[in-house]
């Protein structure tokens, strides 16, 4: 955890703009608990105008490119993976017309519009603050990824919906902020739910049975998990 905090202020300092954490690392903020691993830090930069990636900022700074949209920095506490998901005007303006497309479009927008600060510590570290994003926009990210993930990364993804909706710290922001989302997320997002959570429940539950943190799901978790989420999204009243 210790390079991962590390590797927050340098990012910052060599791009100019701020870390707006997503993926796992900024799960486990929301539900303060480090209830999983995670090597790496996601952020999402929203180009506007003629704006400069933040991935091409990094690389010019000196860090070594690694995949598409990743970029390794190095550390007092190692080097750690950058992965920078970029939202430009373009991408709003002329939305993809598939649901899975369009809800990644929507929800890291969605996500970096509505970021909040927080602290965040480890080992002996100053703590650094960094705007975080709220437990709402973290289900629909993760919601729109479960279709072009390898299996143990849908596990993953699948339990941190699971304890974003249901962990005491985020369950009631999560579902009010879903219940509030704008019209084109909550029926994109829906049509997700109801693939993972309701026709093949019992898929999910096998997957997030395969990790350690999810051994005991059932499927009548995961159909469970779908009311609450099918509820949220307006899907049922």
């Amino acid at each position: 955890m210790s390079a991962l905090v590390h590797a927050i202020p340098i990012a910052t300092s060599r791009t100019g703009r701020p870390v707006i954490l997503i993926g796992g690392l900024a799960v486990i903020c929301r539900i303060n608990a480090p209830y999983r691993s995670t090597s790496d830090v996601d952020t999402v930069d929203r180009r506007r105008g003629s704006d400069s990636s933040q991935l091409d900022l990094l690389i010019r700074a000196g860090a070594e490119e690694s995949g598409p949209v990743g970029a390794l920095i190095d550390t007092p506490a190692g080097p750690i993976r950058v992965d920078v998901i970029e939202v430009k005007d373009s991408d709003l303006h002329q939305l993809p017309e598939d649901p899975t497309g369009r809800l990644h479009v929507l929800a890291h927008e969605w996500a970096e519009a509505s970021a909040t600060p927080m602290l965040l510590e480890a080992d002996n570290l100053e703590a650094v603050e960094v705007p975080v994003a709220e437990p709402g926009p973290l289900v629909a990210m993760k919601l729109q990824s479960l279709p072009d993930r390898a299996k143990d990364k849908e596990a993953t993804d699948l339990l941190d919906i699971s304890r974003l909706m249901l962990d005491r710290s985020t369950g009631a922001q999560a579902r009010n902020q879903l219940a509030g989302a704008a019209p084109q997320i909550r029926e994109d997002a829906l049509r997700h739910v109801q693939l993972w959570f309701e026709r093949n429940a019992a898929t999910s539950a096998s997957r997030m049975k395969s990790i350690p943190e999810g051994r005991e799901t059932t499927r009548d978790d995961v159909l469970f998990l779908g009311e609450l989420l099918t509820e949220s999204l307006g899907g049922r009243s």
